[in-house]
C-alpha cells in the first residue's frame, strides 16, 4: 500500500498539475453531454404525438445527434494526445527533479507527444491481434457446443473466463508501457517488453492497486451521481473523479517504474 499513499500525497501536493487533464476531461464530458441531452431531448419529442408529424420528423434530429456524439469523440480522441504526454511530462519531470509547473506543460507535451503515438500505434496493434485471436476462439467455441452440446457449452463458460483473466492480466503486465517510454526514452518495443518484465516481479500489487483505485472512483461516482442533475456545472464536477483517478494511477505507475528500474525519486 506505500505505493498508493505515495502517489495520493504526490497528488494532493502537487495537485496544480492535475489541472491540464481536468480542463480536457471535463471538455470532453460536456461536449458528450450535450449530445445526449439533445438525443434525448429529441425522443421526448417525437414522443408526442401532435410533434412527430412524419418521418421526415426523426431524420431531421439524426444530423444533430450524430454531429454532436461524433464531435464528442473526436474532442476526445485529441484529448488525450495532450493531456496524456502532458501529464505524464510533468508527473516525470517533479520526479526527476523535484520541481514542475503549469510552466513546463509545453516541453512536457514536446518531449512525450511522439512517444504517444508510438505507444498509441502499438496499443492498437497488440488489441487488434489480441482481438482477432479473441474472435477465432469463440468460433471455435461455437463449434463445438454445435458437435459436443451441453460439455460444449460448459468449455465456452470456462473458456470465456479464462480470456477475461487474461484480458486483465495482459492489462496489469502492460500498464508500464507508456512510463518506460517517458522515463528511459525506450522505443514502443523495448517498453512493451520492459513493462511486462517490471510488472511480473510485482504482479499482485500493481493489479490490486488498479482494481483498488477502480473500486473507490466507482463508489465516488456514485456517491455523487445527484450533482450530474445541474446543468453544465455537474458535468464539470463529475469529471473530477476520473481525472483524479487517471492522475493516481499515473503517479503510482511512475513511481513503481523508477523504484523498480533504480532511479531515485527527487
Amino acid at each position: 500500500m506505500k505505493y498508493l499513499s505515495n502517489a495520493v500525497d504526490f497528488t494532493i501536493k502537487n495537485w496544480i498539475l492535475i489541472i491540464p487533464l481536468f480542463v480536457l476531461l471535463a471538455i470532453s464530458a460536456l461536449i458528450r453531454g450535450a449530445g445526449e441531452a439533445a438525443g434525448l431531448a429529441s425522443i421526448l419529442s417525437l414522443a408526442d404525438v401532435n410533434n412527430f408529424t412524419s418521418a421526415e420528423s426523426l431524420f431531421k434530429t439524426i444530423p444533430t445527434i450524430l454531429a454532436l456524439t461524433v464531435g464528442s469523440g473526436i474532442v476526445a480522441f485529441i484529448a488525450r494526445f495532450i493531456y496524456e504526454p502532458a501529464t505524464y511530462g510533468l508527473i516525470n519531470k517533479r520526479l526527476e527533479t523535484g520541481s514542475a509547473t503549469l510552466n513546463d506543460i509545453g516541453a512536457a507535451i514536446s518531449d512525450n507527444f511522439v512517444k504517444f503515438i508510438m505507444y498509441f500505434v502499438g496499443t492498437l496493434v497488440v488489441n487488434l491481434v489480441i482481438g482477432i485471436a479473441g474472435v477465432l476462439i469463440m468460433l471455435l467455441m461455437v463449434l463445438l457446443v454445435s458437435l459436443l452440446k451441453g460439455f460444449g457449452i460448459a468449455l465456452m463458460f470456462i473458456v470465456l473466463i479464462a480470456l477475461a483473466l487474461f484480458v486483465v492480466a495482459f492489462g496489469a503486465l502492460t500498464s508500464l508501457w507508456f512510463p518506460s517510454m517517458v522515463v528511459d526514452g525506450l522505443d514502443v518495443f523495448a517498453a512493451f517488453k520492459k513493462s511486462i518484465e517490471i510488472v511480473r516481479s510485482c504482479f499482485w500489487t500493481v493489479l490490486g492497486i488498479s482494481v483498488l483505485v477502480g473500486i473507490v472512483a466507482g463508489i465516488a461516482s456514485s456517491i455523487l451521481g445527484f450533482f450530474g442533475r445541474i446543468p453544465l456545472l455537474g458535468v464539470i464536477i463529475l469529471s473530477a473523479i476520473p481525472t483524479i483517478q487517471h492522475f493516481v494511477m499515473a503517479v503510482f505507475s511512475m513511481m513503481i517504474y523508477r523504484e523498480k528500474t533504480g532511479r531515485a525519486v527527487a
